[in-house]
């Protein structure tokens, strides 16, 4: 039989010659050659009577035989072939070694596309044997398939089967919570598509220390999994050259009982693919049966290298996130610190400038001159109380203690500290109940320290720009079931991109008199109960703040864990 050779990255490769052989660069030709200067569908050699013979298919470069441009050549034993850039030689024998001349080599675009990258260094897995003496490519019988496309792609059935082979897996690791549970699914879903599989497992590598460990087995009965052993060699060569390797009987052949590891367990078939993502190799997953000889064929290896191909997306995916998440949070703890250092470090400046004004009043015995100072004292204290009872309650989620509550008896009780502060500062705070709102259940507590928070801010806004005044109202449920309370005042209002922040933890308009906590914290508050706050507001026109709250806990849906 015929066949045509050519030097790939990784060595000589060949294929056997059938009735109709495509080479080009698309995955649908029975040999692809990833290589610009190769046209899609770029040649065909068919078998016409004892010819053999070489059609191009109008490609952008010509085809070539011995140097000649050629649109349509009949071949001899040793004629050079050129594609492209690409140079193959025809032989009208086969002269490889018996072992494998039952198995075609493909050109194999994930080796062509990665060559000289770096590959895993070490394996360090209890799956994996420490056999030294194991087994190359061609005393396994092992078929290089990558990302190949064997001539039965363009059949229906072999098209269906590869995208229900993708569709179990996208279902697999859609619906899982964790990395570990997508993986546990990814192999349950492998026992759906190889029916004649009875073991696979997963071997991750370390992305720091490069040693590859299993992070999920499985046993189709359900079995124990730690009698499963890989072929050191095996994984070696599928990791470093991005190889999917097959082994239909490992019994059947002399070299492969060198793999003492593999014969001992009573392996007859397997199958393993490298998880490649953007050329990185993320591990690599195994298949395999004790249960009989030419369980899974080409077929089944290139299912499992699109099983793979969809794992290494998830497991990229997942790494993604998880540095994302780093990052938000060493990010969060930054910003954290920065606004505590900032905080601590005005009320420590208050805390001694009150504790300088006792020692000289100590020191001139000024009665008045100490209550100012431990007054100054005093309030400082309670500015710290304030902000670590306000870290405590942004930093917990906590379910809130539900009463049934009078809403409008308890916003007028919530109007009297802001009203005698805006007594002070010339400031008028009104409440303006509904009478039909009626009871509402909710934590009384949290919900009064917002409407505290909120009507507090709005009397220290109006006294700054000496405008305005404020205004608390009820509002019975409406349409979308909510009881209403508003906080509105005719003060200076706020640009857009102050109350684009408003609700970010240390921001604060009030420069050192300010926590930045408080409405983050109150908002947190509303949320909990099933809530919502929302704020609008006009430059020079003033700001409401709206509290909106399902009427009973039930209506609110799940409590807080």
């Amino acid at each position: 039989m015929a066949v045509v050779s050519w030097d790939g990255p990784s060595g000589p490769m060949s294929h056997r010659l059938g009735a109709e052989t495509h080479f080009g660069r698309a995955p649908q030709n029975t040999v692809q050659l990833v290589h610009p200067s190769v046209s899609g569908r770029h040649a065909c050699i068919m078998q016409r009577g004892g010819e053999w013979v070489l059609l191009d298919n109008r490609s952008t470069n010509g085809s070539y035989v011995n140097g000649q441009l050629q649109s349509r050549a009949v071949l001899k034993d040793g004629d050079e072939i050129t594609l492209g850039m690409m140079s193959l030689r025809f032989s009208a024998s086969d002269s490889r070694p018996a072992g494998i001349a039952g198995l075609p080599f493909r050109a194999d675009p994930a080796m062509m596309t990665a060559a000289g990258s770096a590959a895993p260094a070490q394996l360090a897995s209890s799956f994996v044997s420490n056999d030294d003496a194991m087994m190359t490519l061609s005393s396994v019988n092992a078929v290089s398939l990558g990302d190949e496309r064997a001539s039965d792609v363009d059949n229906v059935q072999a098209l269906a089967q590869r995208l229900r082979a993708a569709l179990e897996i996208s279902r697999a690791t859609a619906k899982a919570a964790s990395l570990q549970e997508a993986l546990d699914q990814v192999l349950t879903a492998l026992f759906a598509i190889f029916v004649g599989a009875e073991r696979s497992l997963i071997l991750l590598v370390d992305a720091k220390t490069e040693q590859v460990s299993t992070a999920a087995a499985k046993h189709r009965s359900g079995g124990e999994t730690s009698d499963i052993a890989v072929s050191r060699t095996v994984l070696k060569q599928a990791m470093e050259k991005r190889e999917a390797l097959l082994c239909r009987d490992a019994m059947a052949d002399s070299h492969f009982r060198l793999a003492q590891s593999i014969v001992s367990g009573g392996v007859r078939s397997m199958m393993i693919a490298p998880l490649v993502f953007q050329e990185e190799v993320l591990g690599a997953i195994y298949v395999d049966t004790r249960q009989g000889v030419g369980q899974f064929d080409p077929a089944d290896l290139q299912l499992l290298s699109v099983a793979a191909g969809h794992v290494a997306a998830c497991l990229a995916n997942a790494r993604l996130h998880e540095q994302v998440v780093q990052n938000e949070r060493l990010a969060a703890v930054g910003q954290t610190v920065a606004g505590l250092t900032h905080c601590i470090k005005n009320i420590l400046q208050g805390i001694q400038g009150g504790a300088f004004i006792v020692d000289s009043a100590v020191e001139s015995g000024s009665m008045d001159t100490l209550a100012r100072g431990w007054d100054m004292v005093k309030r400082n204290n309670k500015f710290m109380e304030d902000l670590v009872f306000d870290l405590l309650s942004y930093s917990k989620q906590r379910p809130p203690a539900y009463e049934k509550t009078a809403l409008n008896a308890l916003c007028e009780e919530a109007c009297d500290l802001p009203r005698a502060r805006g007594e002070t500062r010339g400031v008028t705070v009104t409440f303006a109940p509904d009478p039909d709102v009626g009871e509402v259940e909710l934590d009384p507590t949290g919900i009064k320290r917002c409407l505290l928070n909120l009507t507090m801010n709005a009397v220290d806004a109006c006294a700054a720009a000496h405008k305005g005044d404020v205004i608390l109202e009820t509002h019975k449920p409406g349409a979308d079931g909510m009881a209403r309370i508003r906080v509105r005042d005719t003060g200076p209002g706020m640009p857009e991109e102050v109350k684009a922040k408003l609700f970010t933890v240390f921001f604060s308009t009030k420069g050192s008199k300010g926590t930045g906590l408080g409405l983050p914290v109150s908002r947190k508050i509303v949320e909990e109960h099933g809530g919502r706050l929302e704020v609008e507001s006009e430059l020079g026109k003033g700001t409401t703040f709206a509290i909106s709250l399902p009427p009973t806990r039930a209506s609110r849906g799940t409590d807080v864990a």
